[in-house]
């Protein structure tokens, strides 16, 4: 292309911005011979720019969908083995009584302390020692008695508001009986050797841990 004024070759410019060129010889400045062509060209190339940065905001939107349905899914595995590890031990602590049945909570035992504590003070002496246990059905325990008058004590925890005691010789007589009460006790005194069994009646659909001792006390 020439010049307009002098008539001299002008390469057109480089840039698709440019709408003019300027004569290197005088100076002249005219409209480029390819103006259309060059806002054309910008025009595509900006919506060539549009459409890619459209195609990375999709990519970086699948990519946090791909992310929060990873880490949902994560959450909903974690959520789940949490679920199958704690089921069963709210089974075993409502059900089963699970923690009663490992010795865990109250057994009535200090209560019986107690009043093993003020019998001794009137000369009684363990027969068969202070035991506590878990039971959801009557209780039942031999005793080896030598001509002597023996007292049985039970006290039952919080799943045991009521207990009985019963007191069988050794042809399965019933010696003596104490019924619904709170700490039961027992006395009945022995005049030959025997093995006497005495057994702790607890209520119906009672469950939980009770405690129970024998003494030996004065005539």
């Amino acid at each position: 292309m020439r010049c307009g004024e002098c008539n001299a070759k002008i390469r057109p410019p480089s840039e698709l911005e440019a709408v003019v060129m300027r004569c290197n010889y005088c100076g002249h400045e005219q409209p480029v011979p390819d103006l259309a062509q060059r806002r054309a060209a910008i025009a595509e190339r900006e919506r060539l720019a549009l459409e890619k940065q459209k195609h990375a905001h999709s990519s970086r939107e699948r990519d946090l969908d791909r992310r929060e349905a990873r880490r949902s899914r994560r959450w909903t595995w974690v959520i789940s083995l949490l679920s199958m590890l704690i089921a069963p031990v709210i089974i075993s602590i409502t059900i089963f009584d699970l923690p009663a049945r490992l010795g865990f909570g109250s057994s009535g035992a200090g209560r019986l302390e107690q009043i093993q504590a003020q019998l001794a003070s009137t000369g009684c002496t363990v027969l068969e020692p202070l035991d506590s246990e878990w039971t959801d059905g009557n209780v039942s325990r031999l005793i080896n008695v030598d001509h002597q008058c023996i007292r049985a004590l039970a006290a039952g925890g919080g799943g045991h508001h009521t207990l009985g005691l019963k007191l069988f010789g050794a042809d399965g007589k019933q010696l003596a009986e104490v019924t619904d009460t709170i700490d039961p006790q027992l006395a009945y005194c022995s005049k030959t050797k025997q093995v006497l069994r005495y057994e702790i009646a607890v209520s119906p659909a009672s469950k939980g841990r009770l405690s129970h001792l024998v003494l030996a006390c004065p005539k």
